[in-house]
C-alpha cells in the first residue's frame, strides 16, 4: 500500500494536491485492506492514475467483500459538539474521500469493487 501511494505522489503535484491525494488514497486502502480483505488480507488492489489539466482520475479495484449499500453516498450526521473523546466510531474517511473528491462512483461487478472518482487540480492552477 505504500509503495502505490508513494508511486502516486511521485508525479508532480502541487503541495494542496498531494495532501488530499495522501488523505483520500489512504483512507480508500486502508479500507480496502481493513474490511474488504480482512478474511484474505493478500488480496490484490489494482491502482490506476491519470493525471490531467483537470486533476487526477482514479480508478481502484479489488476482489474482496463489498462495499455496504449507499455507503458512498450514505449521509453522514454526527453531533461534534462534545469531547473529542465522545466521537462517534465510523464513517470519517468516507465522509473525507466525498468531500475531497468529484464524480465519485461505486460499483461491485463479476466479484470486483470498482472505484472511481477525480481529485480536481486547486482552482489556481487551472487557469
Amino acid at each position: 500500500m505504500r509503495q502505490a501511494l508513494g508511486k502516486v505522489l511521485s508525479l508532480t503535484l502541487s503541495a494542496d494536491e498531494k495532501s488530499v491525494v495522501e488523505i483520500v488514497l489512504a483512507e480508500v486502502l486502508n479500507n480496502i485492506v481493513e474490511h474488504a480483505y480482512q478474511e484474505d488480507p493478500t488480496g490484490q488492489i489494482d491502482l490506476s492514475v491519470e493525471q490531467s489539466d483537470a486533476g487526477l482520475r482514479v480508478l481502484v479495484q479489488d476482489e474482496g467483500r463489498p462495499l455496504p449499500e449507499d455507503l458512498t453516498n450514505k449521509p453522514v450526521d454526527y453531533d461534534l459538539n462534545c469531547d473529542s473523546s465522545d466521537f462517534p466510531e465510523g464513517g470519517f474517511g468516507w465522509l473525507l474521500v466525498r468531500e475531497l473528491t468529484q464524480e465519485l462512483q461505486y460499483e461491485r461487478r463479476d466479484g470486483r469493487n470498482i472505484l472511481s472518482f477525480r481529485i480536481r487540480k486547486p482552482a489556481e492552477e487551472q487557469a
